[in-house]
């Protein structure tokens, strides 16, 4: 099958491999369920069965996503997405015929990595050719007077080396007075006032970098498909070099290609937005992309927190397609370094992903666009639903309403029946499938297995990546539990700046903040001695995880550790073993010595008369109270 031939299935075939097997999958596992119990007598029974059908169908959905993914990369160049096809073949020394915009919007970041980032992509630009036409924004909304001085000479600096310099790109730097609709109210802004000069908008996140080869393939791609409004691509995780970090770096690079595959495969022309690293049509996204105000009262109602989903649905309702490039490359980002910055990151993401409920039936939306909006509901409800699996599920243990063996709880290992043997092996290769698919793929690829340091170090990390998040789970799921109690309890969180860079967090902090989650695990391991010791063994690396948790998080938040697993090859990403330009500069670059005042800055273009935007994309935003990071 040609790449044309692929091309042209439909998308309603496309959408049906991919929804048929889910559903059987989902529907197999109630029936195991059922069956495993000895058909359900009580409404506790029937409670179980669903609470557990609906994690093993969250569990079906990503794995066969994984494993369409999987297929696609077996075949090849034969099941090559076309628009990755068509941007391999992009000539990037054509200078483009439209303006282009690279918009950097940060808020009280660390203004060294921001500021040498945009001088690498400016320079990478100038690599690829004429960039008269490209120009690069730094859109502050600091409220830090110190911060944002410091901008201002880093910004002085910057133009010293680039400024007025033949073949470079222009960049501006220009802070808001004030900061309303927080990133969404920042873009906004910069759309209605200086929007019109430009054709599209390459937007970044403060820890994103890109390659201009990579602004230049996608460039030219916007500008030979007329249709398309959004193209998001796929930043890999680089640069943290704490043990927590290089761990999910790890583990993104190693497991996100085969699901985002996948979810390719079925989204074509209706793909998600997830807010950076991507490039939009402006005129599309001002004419579209007017973010609603949800009704009821913050947190559920009120301002919309996480845009990006909701802006992919808009403009897809225009109708403009949205696409995602899986395989681009060039595209980078950055992780939180311990699990305390990585928890309060999904803190905030989880009340925002939560309030697309009151989205979801919004009038004239595409159900894939639905669909993405409960995908990424159900990355946290999926918490507390299997949460209160285990204390139901333990309860009725307790109790003495199990009528033999262990119940649900324990996915039917220990029950007799075949239906119980079936349901315990439909849920170990429903979790651990995916990653064997994809250790697989790296491991069949020569140039892959390099760029993961060697199939020795590829599995000896995997093995030690399995373990390490085996252990995190509890926590992660008592945590996003809590987020989504609070959440629909009517608390707020605070938006603020997101921590970033390597920061340890010392034994008391870690005490401090799992204190319940030690409390949780002695209580566990209380509750499962109490039914007995076979009990207790089988939810000892839940009960560990948790107990564990304080000494776990302080461990690995050292760079130390981190460094030293890299010299034993450990947690190896491609990024390091065969780094691109741009991140090898990233990594040279020394903190620069910022020098006041310089007379280089160019005026910014000027401001449109008539604002282009809706204006309630820029409200002021909701009165918010203050809430720890947990």
């Amino acid at each position: 099958m040609t790449t044309e031939t692929s091309a042209r299935v439909p998308s309603a075939v496309r959408r049906a491999i991919f929804l048929i097997p889910v559903l059987c999958l989902t529907l197999l596992s109630a029936f195991l369920a059922a069956e495993a119990m000895g058909g359900p007598r009580t409404a506790l029974d029937w409670v179980l069965v669903v609470l557990f059908t609906a994690n093993l169908g969250w569990l079906a959905l990503n794995g066969w996503q994984v494993v369409l993914g999987f297929v696609l990369h077996c075949l090849g160049s034969k099941a090559a997405p076309p628009l990755e096809v068509e941007a391999s073949r992009i000539d990037v020394s054509v200078p483009p015929c439209s303006r282009t915009a690279v918009v950097l919007p940060i808020y009280n970041e660390d203004v060294t990595t921001v500021f040498a980032a945009v001088g690498v992509m400016a320079r990478s630009l100038a690599r690829t050719g004429e960039v008269d036409r490209i120009d690069l924004f730094v859109l502050s909304d600091t409220r830090d007077e110190a911060v944002w001085r410091e901008e201002e000479r880093a910004y002085d600096v910057l133009l010293a080396e680039t400024g007025g310099k033949a073949g470079m790109p222009q960049v501006f730097y220009r802070r808001r007075l004030d900061n309303a609709g927080r990133k969404a109210g920042n873009l906004a802004d910069f759309c209605t006032n200086w929007g019109h000069h430009y054709d599209f908008m390459v937007v970044l996140d403060a820890d994103s970098l890109m390659s201009g080869d990579t602004i230049r393939r996608m460039i030219r791609l916007m500008e030979d498909n007329g249709r398309i409004g959004l193209i998001q691509t796929v930043s890999h995780p680089v640069n943290r070099e704490t043990l927590f970090a290089r761990i999910h770096q790890f583990a993104a690079n190693l497991y996100t290609p085969l699901s985002v595959l996948g979810l390719n495969f079925w989204s074509q022309e209706d793909a998600n937005y997830w807010g950076h690293n991507a490039i939009v049509r402006i005129k599309a996204f001002m004419a579209h992309c007017d973010l609603p105000v949800l009704p009821g009262k913050a947190p559920l109602g009120g301002e919309i927190l996480c845009h990006d989903v909701v802006e992919a649905c808009l403009m897809r309702r225009g109708p403009w397609e949205v696409r995602l490039l899986p395989e681009l490359g060039g595209t980078w980002e950055e992780l939180p370094g311990n699990t305390i910055d990585y928890a309060g990151r999904d803190k905030r993401w989880c009340q925002g992903n939560l309030q697309h409920m009151r989205f979801l039936p919004a009038h004239g939306l595409r159900w894939p666009g639905r669909m993405h909006i409960l995908m990424g509901i159900m990355c946290y409800l999926s918490a507390p639903i299997w949460f209160a699996f285990l204390v139901l599920s333990a309860g009725q243990l307790i109790l003495g309403e199990e009528r033999g063996g262990y119940g649900l709880l324990t996915s039917g290992l220990f029950n007799p029946g075949a239906a119980a043997s079936a349901m315990f092996a439909l849920t170990l290769t429903l979790l651990f499938l995916p990653k064997v698919l994809s250790i697989a793929a790296v491991m069949a690829d020569g140039k892959a297995r390099r760029g993961f340091g060697g199939g020795l170090s590829l599995l000896a990390s995997a093995l030690l990546e399995q373990v390490f998040s085996t252990l995190q789970a509890p926590v992660l799921m008592a945590w996003y539990s809590r987020f989504v109690a609070s959440t629909l309890a009517g608390r707020i969180v605070a938006w603020d700046a997101q921590p970033r860079g390597d920061r340890g967090v010392g034994l008391g902090e870690a005490f401090q903040c799992h204190a319940g989650h030690v409390i949780l695990g002695l209580v566990m391991a209380a509750a499962a001695l109490l039914v007995g010791p076979v009990l207790f063994w089988w939810m000892s690396p839940i009960i560990l995880g948790l107990v564990l948790s304080p000494a776990l998080t302080s461990w690995s938040s050292r760079r130390s550790i981190g460094l030293l697993a890299r010299r034993l090859r450990l947690f190896l990403i491609p990024a390091e073993t065969a780094p691109e330009p741009e991140l090898r500069e990233m990594a040279a670059r020394a903190a620069p010595t910022l020098a006041a005042g310089s007379a280089l800055r160019p005026a910014l273009p000027p401001r449109g008369l008539i604002p282009m935007i809706p204006q309630s994309l820029i409200r002021r935003p909701l009165d918010q109270d203050t809430v720890d990071a947990d």
